[in-house]
């Protein structure tokens, strides 16, 4: 299935239409590259990029913070006859970071919430859950202090150190209009 992203890609108002991530448009390029068929995901956030898994994967499972755009996301989904898409919405932070300790693993993992949320705290514990199972992580808006708190300004191989396993290959999809530095993709050869 052919990825669209239109010129005005900053703006994310295509992100559902076209069912794509907004993130910068190498990385959807690199996502649709790396996820199968039988990946499980977890995203931290939702939208386009719940449909764009949801076509590719066997399951996804979205925690989102605002439960008016969850609705959203939800409706979307089923209009669009997507019945492997489940939605956790939970606007607390601390709850949230309690949710993600009880979450499975999962063989992709997107972390991009809302302000107000640890991403590297989310992102540790559902890599930690996912341990071996893990094979792609999304970081968008990395480089981002007040997102990424202690991650922020790590490279590559720093973050790759601190993901579960070895084998782990990044690259970072880097875009001068984006919040931070962009979107970074890490996997492992499959």
């Amino acid at each position: 299935m052919a990825v669209i992203i239109p010129e005005n890609y900053v703006s994310g108002g295509f992100a559902m239409e076209f069912e794509v991530p907004w993130m910068t448009p190498g990385a959807v390029h690199k996502l649709d590259e790396l996820v199968r068929s039988d990946d499980r995901v977890i995203e931290v956030g939702t939208g386009g990029s719940t449909l764009f898994f949801s076509r590719r994967c066997r399951a996804v499972l979205g925690v989102e913070p605002s439960i008016e755009w969850a609705d959203t996301v939800v409706t979307e989904a089923r209009t669009r006859a997507l019945g492997n898409v489940d939605i956790v919405a939970e606007p607390d932070p601390e709850a949230l970071i309690k949710l993600a300790s009880r979450l499975g693993a999962c063989s992709v993992l997107s972390v991009d919430p809302d302000d107000g949320y640890d991403r590297d705290e989310l992102q540790d514990i559902l890599a930690t859950r996912a341990g071996d199972n893990l094979q792609v992580v999304a970081m968008d808006n990395y480089g981002a202090r007040d997102l990424f708190t202690r991650s922020w300004d790590w490279d590559n191989d720093k973050v790759i150190a601190s993901l579960p396993g070895s084998g782990w290959r990044g690259e970072s999809f880097n875009d001068p209009k984006w919040r931070g530095q962009g979107t970074r993709i890490f996997w492992r050869a499959r």
